[in-house]
């Protein structure tokens, strides 16, 4: 416990120092199987050779140590890349800022390498990658080459005042002497996915303390200032000023561009997939691509794109449900959307109610015109006839309790977002009834047609001939 605390003391000391000016504390082991082909020594000479290339073009950012895999778990680790639970690791890799796993393994036709990476300030493991080497005089260089790769940079998130289509980063290390005088790490159009780390006023990590930012990738896009540009499903998904003990941290992306599989699914239900959704391609111009619908998993695989993030559409029934960036390349991307049968139901029942009314309004309005002209021409009692046949078409009220009963046969949902929805569909649907259904306009019309019953009636010319004058 005592060990525990000494290190939490100086990882919080280390964090109190500027952020651009902190080096990463990196660990890399590395094992070597070369049971196919044996090459006594190449492990160690692999090990020095990763070492003198950070050395040479990667310190002062990399404060580093390499070392072979001294123990059979290590050795295990360095093959199986498991995620390893925190409680496993040692007091000198819970001291660090980056882990680095490489195995390398002789083949008859080469050498099989893969990496993975732990990020320990955000409790992250990046995805495996994996290199295939035929000569051997250029592996030292491809076991550098993989490390850099799998390397994920970090940068604390500045929102732009004014401006919700970029933020600024803050690149850890950024401003530590270079060897090349270049960015090591940081391309145009690199991804990167944006955290909230909330912690105590010590600086320690909460539990549940991270949180990725909901539905939203950023691509760098200036690498003078740095700034990158947001892809986001949300209207503001970073806040305009810094909230008290969250930080809003941002981790480089480093996946190899290909398709991405992403699958939806229900926010309330991660079982249950969105099944038979359309997805589309947004462009520019509202110029969206059709990409099929979702299999019955809900899955629907996205094409790399001209850029590392793409912005998909899931619609279902004509509406757009939601719009989420993806990465090129990534693993399965789980997407919770706020959408299930309940809502799927509304809407039917709704537009059923919909549709109803808006015959009865086009026949009530064709009956009004048609009293109005008998009234014209003078036929009062076929007015008044018709005018009986349009009383007994349904009122406000009947459409009012058909509205009631579609709205109480329909589920409650357990999401807040999505009987917000239900609740707006049958309220929208009330609003054209009192709208498009006003009893007024029958009133009147019934006034006029009493009026003109009321009325005495026109003298009819008599059909008895006029007597003649009397002749004289």
């Amino acid at each position: 416990m005592a060990t525990l605390c000494t290190i939490a003391a100086r990882t919080e000391a280390a964090d109190q120092q500027p952020w651009e000016h902190t080096p990463y504390k990196v660990i890399a082991t590395v094992a070597c199987d070369d049971s196919a082909r044996p090459q006594p020594g190449l492990e160690a000479q692999l090990v020095q050779a990763v070492r003198d290339r950070v050395e040479a073009s990667l310190r002062p950012l990399w404060k580093f140590t390499a070392n072979a895999a001294a123990t059979p778990a290590e050795r295990r680790q360095c093959f199986a890349l498991r995620e390893i639970p925190w409680a496993e690791l040692t007091p000198e890799q819970l001291a660090a800022d980056k882990l680095l796993w490489l195995g390398v393994k002789a083949t008859p036709a080469g050498y099989e390498l893969s990496c993975r990476e732990f990020d320990l300030f955000l409790r992250r493991w990046s995805p495996v990658r994996t290199r295939f080497v035929q000569q051997e005089s250029y592996l030292g260089e491809a076991c550098f080459a993989l490390l850099r790769e799998t390397f994920s940079p970090l940068a604390m998130i500045e929102p732009i005042e004014g401006n919700n289509e970029q933020v600024q980063l803050r690149f850890k290390g950024s401003k530590l002497p270079r060897p090349s005088g270049e960015e090591a790490f940081v391309a145009l159009g690199d991804a990167y996915l944006p955290l909230l780390r909330r912690t105590d006023r010590s600086g320690k990590l909460l539990e549940n303390g991270l949180t990725p930012v909901a539905w939203t990738y950023l691509a760098i896009d200036d690498l003078s200032t740095p700034t990158a540009k947001i892809f986001s499903g949300s209207r503001l998904p970073f806040g305009s000023a810094k909230r008290g003990m969250v930080q809003q941290v941002a981790i480089g992306v480093r996946n190899t561009p290909g398709p991405t599989p992403v699958r939806f699914h229900s926010r309330t239900d991660k079982t249950q997939g969105l099944a038979g959704y359309e997805v589309f391609l947004a462009g520019p111009n509202d110029e969206n691509t059709p990409l099929g619908v979702t299999d019955r998993d809900g899955v629907a695989v996205i094409p790399p794109g001209a850029e590392n993030i793409s912005m998909v559409l899931l619609r279902s029934d004509g509406q757009v449900l939601a719009k989420v960036p993806v990465v090129s390349g990534g693993v399965m991307q789980e997407t919770p959307i706020a959408d299930n049968v309940a809502r799927l139901q509304a809407q039917a029942e709704a537009q059923v109610v919909r549709e109803e009314l808006i015959d009865l309004v086009a026949r009530r309005a064709i009956m009004m015109g048609r009293v109005k002209s008998l009234l014209k021409n003078g036929r009062v009692d076929d007015a008044k006839e018709l005018m009986s046949q349009l009383d007994a078409l349904p009122s406000p009220s009947v459409f009012s309790r058909t509205i009631d009963n579609a709205s109480r046969r329909i589920p409650k949902s357990g999401d807040a977002s999505v009987q917000r929805r239900i609740d707006s569909l049958f309220s929208s649907t009330r609003d054209m009834l009192s709208k498009f259904l006003s009893t007024r306009a029958i009133t009147d019309l019934q006034n006029e047609v009493n009026a003109a019953a009321s009325a005495p009636a026109a003298e009819e010319p008599s059909e008895t001939p006029a007597a003649e004058p009397p002749t004289s």
